[in-house]
């Protein structure tokens, strides 16, 4: 430890965030501390939190107008004074395409069963790493776990952000998976993408009601202190994170905050109030900036109500890491945010976009000509509110003609449409969606069958990349923290069962099974667990399986295998990949009778099998050991 002079030491003061020193033993021995904060702690608290908001909302914030476009895109929607055509046209293949590679990136990432593959890194891990993978297989069915992995790609596709939190259910004993707004998550921008672990804070706004906030449990001081319940209920938005700043077009999306901004809802004997501003910071620091120079480091969670009361201050209940992935479509650990799918293709969207107006606007303006009228011989008012029975009235000997001039608007925009379709197809190279995998024949000669197979086999390799990239660096870490909290999370007298199914079960899990189930407690989920990154390729449909079952027949046939290997079960699988589960129910039992077709049926074998070979007689007859039925007869 380096020597300095006492002019140089460092106060105890300098910089100090707050004193928790008299808070110290309870906040170490992970309890909760909003309740016993003083007036100043708390002040202090709120202007260390504010500091790490603004600091995070000045930078993300330049991302908000373009995810406003994006949204907009995603949603083909375009607000009324956006633009000057009469037709508020928006080109919807962009959407179209988001689509396509989210329906692949669900399929890669979510479609296997169990949902993620397990690993042990020793032999011992082996049996908990069965069992776990297929606890979290259930915990994503329980939970709507495709819908939420699902949120997440539709994020990283839109955005290029996706912020996912992994928390822990304590009264379900389950993991719980919540996708965040990226407006409404705020990390550390010191560090670039995809540097989770060197953050120093990752913060997030939420809006509850005070009965929601009461009801979780996780905020003790709402029970010590009910009055909170009475206290401003809408909060003065001195913070520039609490703002909305999402798309609100036709409706979709509201200021949750002014859902009850008269604070009239209820009448004369009660009010509802508005949703209360959460602000929620996971947030790592050194023990001396909060009284405690004895801890080198200290991971900490902060809640704050209406920005101005703390509820919730305690110690990282998941350990030394934030319980937050973040995702984006295209990863630049160089940049400080990641790239989604609409950045590269919204330019040409907006091109499109325009090209469609025009073309719509010109078809109007043609259809609804431009009319010059003589009002000394034709009555205007004919022209303008047209009889039944389509009568103009115009002076004694006036020609038509020559008081009425229509004037021909030019078709200016008839390749319109072939520029769109130019634009359409830069953006399929883009984004590796083509017409195949979005189950669109191609134009002009129809290809064969080989290349579109060949075609979509080489876009899906494309896609298969950044499939593996995000199993890599958001499944993967996410996947781990479900696994440690099912280590640490549940209780020593926890006990539980999985089905198992008897086609896909490892032999470490089937040689413990009853009835169908394998039985386990804590000490049964303990071992060294990773998650194994998918290879990027979509699992095959059992449809596409029967082929190749045939064909294992086939060979196993030809080369006696079937002395071998049970020919029997593999025949089973190859009925159950036609589509037939409870091909089971169909065997015979082996306790009753034949029928007289299964007789005969046996009967045919058994004739069949005591006939001897033609060449084995030819043989015979040469040797002189059989004679010929025509020769015995002459």
């Amino acid at each position: 430890m380096p020597i300095l002079p006492a002019e140089n030491a460092p106060s105890t003061s300098d910089g100090l965030i707050v004193d928790l020193s008299q808070l110290a033993e309870p906040f170490l021995q992970m309890r909760d501390i909003a309740p016993a904060l003083s007036a100043d702690q708390e002040q202090r608290i709120c202007a260390y939190a504010k500091a790490l908001f603004d600091m995070s909302w000045n930078r993300i914030s330049r991302r908000y107008d373009h995810w406003k476009e994006a949204d907009r895109a995603h949603d083909v929607y375009v607000p009324p004074d956006a633009t000057d055509f009469r037709e508020k046209a928006v080109i919807a293949d962009t959407r179209a395409i988001a689509d396509t590679v989210l329906t692949y990136l669900m399929a890669a990432l979510g479609g296997r069963n169990p949902m993620f593959g397990l690993e042990g890194l020793n032999a011992k891990s082996r049996k908990p790493a069965a069992i776990i993978e297929r606890i979290l297989h259930q915990h994503m069915r329980q939970g709507a776990g495709e819908f939420r992995v699902a949120q997440l790609l539709n994020d990283a596709i839109r955005y290029g952000f996706a912020p996912t939190r992994v928390s822990w259910d304590g009264s379900k004993n389950t993991n719980k998976i919540i996708n965040y707004d990226p407006r409404r998550c705020f990390p550390d921008p010191r560090v670039n993408w995809g540097d989770i672990d060197e953050m120093q804070f990752i913060g997030f706004v939420d809006y509850k009601s005070f009965d929601a906030l009461r009801q979780s449990g996780l905020y003790p001081k709402l029970d010590y202190f009910p009055s909170i319940r009475h206290q401003r209920n809408r909060p003065i938005q001195g913070w520039k994170s609490n703002e909305t700043s999402r798309e609100e077009g036709r409706g979709l999306s509201i200021d949750p905050a002014s859902a009850d901004a008269l604070n009239q809802s209820g009448g004369q004997y009660f009010t509802l109030g508005s949703a209360r501003t959460i602000n929620e910071v996971f947030v790592r620091l050194p023990g001396d900036l909060i009284g405690m120079p004895g801890v080198r480091e200290v991971w900490a969670i902060i809640t704050i109500l209406d920005e101005d009361t703390v509820i919730r201050c305690q110690l990282n209940p998941y350990g030394r890491q934030f319980p937050i992935v973040m995702s984006a479509l295209f990863n630049d650990s160089h940049k400080t945010f990641g790239a989604g799918l609409y950045d590269i293709l919204l330019p040409l969207h907006d091109i499109a976009t325009w090209l469609l107006r025009s073309r719509v606007d010109n078809v109007m303006a043609a259809l609804n000509n431009l009319i010059f009228v003589d009002p000394s011989q034709v009555n205007i008012s004919d022209l303008i509110d047209r009889n039944p029975w389509g009568l103009v009235r115009t002076l004694p000997g006036t020609r038509p003609g020559d008081g009425v001039n229509v004037v021909q608007v030019p078709d200016v925009t008839s390749s319109h449409w072939n520029d769109i379709q130019g634009l359409s197809e830069f953006k399929q190279r883009l984004s590796a969606a083509s017409d195949a995998q979005q189950g669109i024949p191609s134009p002009g000669t129809p290809p064969t069958a080989t290349e579109v197979q060949r075609l979509t086999q080489l876009g899906s390799q494309r896609l298969g990349v950044l499939s593996r990239i995000i199993s890599a660096t958001t499944i993967r870490p996410m996947v781990r923290m479900m696994v440690s909290n099912l280590q640490d999370m549940l209780t020593s007298k926890f006990s539980g069962s999985i089905p198992l199914n008897q086609s896909n079960s490892p032999e470490i899990l089937r040689a413990g099974a009853q009835d169908g189930y394998v039985d386990f407690n804590v000490l049964d989920l303990q071992g060294d667990i990773d998650y194994l990154v998918v290879d990027g390729t979509l699992p095959l449909e059992p449809s596409r399986n029967v082929e190749a079952w045939m064909q294992i027949l086939g060979i196993m046939q030809q080369t006696g295998l079937t002395m071998e290997y049970d020919g029997g079960a593999i025949a089973e699988e190859a009925i159950k990949a036609m589509g037939i589960p409870n091909i089971e129910r169909f065997k015979l039992d082996p306790s009753r009778p034949m029928s007289p077709s299964q007789e005969i049926s046996v009967m045919e074998k058994m004739r069949g099998a005591s006939v001897m070979p033609q060449g084995d007689i030819d043989g015979q007859v040469s040797a002189g050991n059989l004679v010929p039925i025509s020769e015995a007869q002459a």
